[in-house]
């Protein structure tokens, strides 16, 4: 098989076995929509914090980052997105090697609450001293297995009910959807699928214990 068949039949494999945990393990059917922005807005609608912290992992060009930062209006919200801005720092998939989605650095956002982490997330993450919130908001565009399970770990301890994450890439058994349900494996948390879009490309989930 060429790599780019390869690439398929792991998508095709995936998504049969994200039908399965919906099936028998999730609890609950998402809504589907069209977009990612529509998921975003979904994820909107359920911040109820005063001081809600929105955490991106792989910013690029920031158009995510901008979204939220026009949406998620409350003045006592921080935004804070980590990238290298080196592109990724391994190979993906097919026609994806390390150091796509390379930049010249941070986008330029006009808005005092965002700030931005450079560097690779194992090292900003290890003296990140997170921003005093009550709620959070987690969008894991990380690609890379390594890349989830790093964020995954770290926010570990910063998980409550209530908190949102969304996956950019997820039907990836290999990467952002194997680091996730090794993470629900471990069994410190229960997550509720609220919403897919893209065709169940994008995710979005809401810790409920």
């Amino acid at each position: 098989m060429t790599p780019a068949q390869l690439a398929n039949l792991n998508a095709a494999q995936s998504y049969l076995e994200l039908g399965y945990w919906l099936k028998h393990e999730a609890g609950q059917t998402p809504e589907v929509v069209a977009d990612d922005e529509a998921l975003f807005s979904v994820a909107l609608a359920k911040v109820d914090g005063a001081k809600p912290l929105y955490l991106e992992f792989g910013v690029f060009e920031g158009r995510s980052m901008r979204w939220w930062s026009q949406h998620l209006r409350n003045p006592d919200a921080r935004l804070v997105g980590f990238d290298s801005f080196q592109g990724l720092p391994d190979d993906w998939r097919p026609g994806l090697p390390a150091g796509t989605f390379a930049t010249a650095g941070p986008p330029l956002i006009d808005d005092d609450r965002v700030s931005f982490q450079v560097g690779w997330f194992d090292d900003t993450l290890r003296d990140f001293a997170i921003p005093d919130h009550d709620q959070l908001i987690i969008n894991v565009d990380a690609d890379l297995y390594s890349s989830a399970v790093t964020v995954l770990t770290w926010a570990e301890k910063h998980l409550r009910p209530g908190s949102l994450i969304y996956f950019d890439e997820f039907p990836d058994r290999d990467h952002e959807m194997r680091a996730l349900m090794e993470f629900l494996d471990r069994g410190q948390f229960d997550l509720r699928p609220i919403a897919i879009a893209n065709g169940g490309f994008h995710w979005l989930f809401e810790v409920v214990a």
